[in-house]
């Protein structure tokens, strides 16, 4: 409202549904004295929202909600169209300094060539900020001296959100983790089951990128009992029930390895165990000894790349700890079989939900993936995308000819369990103490002679006291 503007006629213009500010006063005026209602007061919001309510139409479209503005962006005064500011656009623009030819990188790392198998899902990023992430990556990959990157995918959150890159790098890249608990299960080291690859985070691709430390068996534990969303913020608390060990960047990492995990896939046949090291699947080399798999959408053409987490948070059981010359050697606790990387995703299980029918609960099951081929009618062209239904936001594709695989995930880090969140209980509260036994209060002549005693004890102690004082 302008300052020539009748405070009268300002209120009176009516919004969408005919309503304004003064008829809907008007209104709730003659609601209260229509009741006269001795409580008018402590129900004024109620009764407000009553009269508002009469005026609803359900036929009419509802009204939009105004979306967020992306991170590093203003909308002019008067204006709808969204700007990026002026700092960000010089990050931005200093991406643009990396030439990507002259930077070598795996067909994994191709971005601008991945992401549009994803769009025949309606899944992806658009081309500006793909490009832009691509040169990021290109750039984290030649500052610390990468073996390999790939975008990983993108992380929601409720102030800012997280563009991660997944990165294999030499041991001296990883950053160890800071809170682990004396006599825990040790991490894995890096290079190795869920710390395979070391990861780089950022609310955008023209922000700064951090890594993340690596992971501990605790913390994987610990993810799996809360539900929490992101803050954008990698030093806020998670504030829950059980105490998460660690701020916000924990639990990301902690959530991208369940994440990676359970949805990272690669086509069948096309990786191998290494003959010197059977926990690491390599590729085949012989470009003739693969071929893409014929029915794309059996899921016994897709093969995890990671095994599976242990029940002690791990993929691989801990090494036995060397025995002490002299002490008998301790009994060995039975240690869970580990599953190997490289299998299919036919054998994950089911993501079970209760769907109500009537007064009773029927049990349905739902495929831990859903995949279909998109461009049938081109088989050039056409691909494979398999859609997790456990991690609602995670994507695999396989081109239906050529060389071509990947994955992503955009989502909020949320697992589908089948059902409702149930957060772990507090402990039971402490039952009260047992109640002391009472004794009769002793007479007042025995009190007074018990404080008589003392007193006649204290005089004999002070007089020896003065006595060898003066010897």
């Amino acid at each position: 409202m302008t300052g020539s503007e009748d405070p009268l006629a300002f209120f009176s213009k009516e919004g969408a549904d005919g309503v304004s500010v003064r008829s809907h006063l008007a209104e709730l005026i003659h609601s209260l004295l229509t009741s006269k209602d001795p409580n008018a007061l402590e129900k004024l919001e109620s009764i407000s929202l009553e009269v508002k309510a009469a005026h609803f139409d359900g036929g009419k479209p509802a009204t939009k909600a105004v979306p967020t503005l992306p991170l590093g962006c203003v909308t002019p005064e008067g204006s709808t169209e969204v700007v990026p500011t002026e700092a960000w656009h010089k990050q931005a623009k200093a991406l643009h300094k990396v030439e990507p030819e002259t930077v070598a990188v795996p067909s994994m790392a191709e971005l601008p060539d991945q992401l549009p198998m994803f769009e025949w899902a309606g899944v992806g990023l658009d081309a500006g900020e793909t490009y832009r992430i691509y040169l990021a990556m290109l750039a984290l990959k030649k500052k610390h001296k990468l073996l390999a990157v790939r975008f990983f995918g993108k992380v929601f959150g409720t102030q800012k959100d997280y563009v991660i890159i997944e990165a294999r790098a030499p041991k001296e890249v990883h950053v160890p983790p800071s809170k682990v608990k004396e006599g825990a299960t040790p991490a894995e080291d890096p290079g190795v089951g869920l710390n395979t690859f070391c990861y780089f985070v950022a609310a955008s691709a023209a922000d700064e990128f951090e890594p993340l430390e690596d992971i501990t068996p605790e913390q994987i534990l610990m993810s799996a009992k809360v539900r929490k969303y992101f803050t954008g913020e990698l030093q806020a608390p998670v504030a829950c029930y059980p105490a998460f060990p660690g701020p916000e960047a924990a639990y990301l990492r902690a959530q991208i390895a369940r994440i990676a995990q359970t949805t990272v896939l690669w086509p069948s046949g096309k990786f191998a165990f290494d003959e010197e090291s059977e926990a690491t699947p390599k590729p085949i080399i012989d470009s003739e000894e693969y071929a893409v798999p014929e029915d794309l959408v059996s899921p016994d053409s897709w093969v995890h790349v990671y095994g599976k987490i242990l029940k002690i948070g791990r993929t691989t059981n801990p090494p036995k700890p060397e025995p002490v010359e002299g002490e008998e050697e301790a009994e060995a606790e039975e240690e869970e079989e580990e599953v190997p990387a490289l299998g299919s995703i036919a054998e994950d299980e089911v993501v079970i939900k209760y769907v109500e029918d009537g007064e009773r609960e029927v049990l349905t099951e739902l495929a831990a993936w859903s995949i279909r081929e998109y461009n049938v009618q081109q088989p050039a062209l056409g691909v494979a995308i398999a859609k997790s239904n456990r991690w609602p936001g995670a994507f695999a594709a396989i081109a239906k000819s050529g060389d071509k695989h990947a994955c992503v995930y955009l989502g909020h880090g949320h697992e589908n369990t089948g059902k409702a969140h149930t957060p772990v209980a507090p402990p039971p509260v402490l039952l009260e103490s047992a109640e002391a036994d009472e004794f009769d209060e002793p007479a007042l002549a025995e009190e007074n002679a018990l404080l008589k005693e003392i007193d006649e004890a204290k005089n004999v102690a002070s007089n020896a006291e003065g006595e060898e004082e003066e010897s």
